[in-house]
């Protein structure tokens, strides 16, 4: 082979090499994520609940205004058997909740077992707020005024 044809050849590889990496997509990266629509800073913890009732709560997140975090980075439950729940507050004094109780350390990072969100001993119970994930892979909760 001349190598002018060698040449041609190894630039064209490149091409085609430096076009693969540049225009292939990253891969999709399910989990839960929330995402600040605020003007404020929003502080936020989540719990789930699985099919034999054992629950887990863990927190904090701070997200910045118009910033997104993902406290759950792998699939979520898609056959109902894990419930999701989150609460949060701004810095504003705003705060989103609901009607399911976890407990919660209001002053440091915490996670939970079972057992350490029924006696809350540690801690304080604040109303969360139900997540239907519509039992997709991937979900994004927007925090908005």
């Amino acid at each position: 082979m001349p190598e002018a044809d060698i040449r041609r050849w190894i630039l064209i590889s490149a091409f085609f090499v430096f076009g693969a990496l540049i225009f292939h997509p990253a891969p999709a990266r399910a989990g839960m994520h929330f995402c600040n629509k605020t003007s404020n800073t929003v502080t936020v913890a989540m719990a789930t609940i699985d099919d034999l009732f054992d629950s887990h709560v863990w927190g904090w997140w701070q997200i910045a205004p118009a910033d997104c975090t993902t406290p759950i980075g792998a699939d979520l439950d898609t056959l109902g058997d894990v419930a999701y729940f989150y609460y949060a507050f701004d810095t504003a004094g705003g705060s989103w909740t609901g009607d399911a109780k976890f407990c919660v350390d209001p002053s440091n990072a915490f996670d939970f077992n079972d057992q350490q969100d029924t006696d809350c001993v540690t801690g304080t119970h604040r109303q969360f707020k139900s997540i239907d994930t519509h039992d997709y892979v991937d979900h994004t909760v927007n925090l908005t005024d």
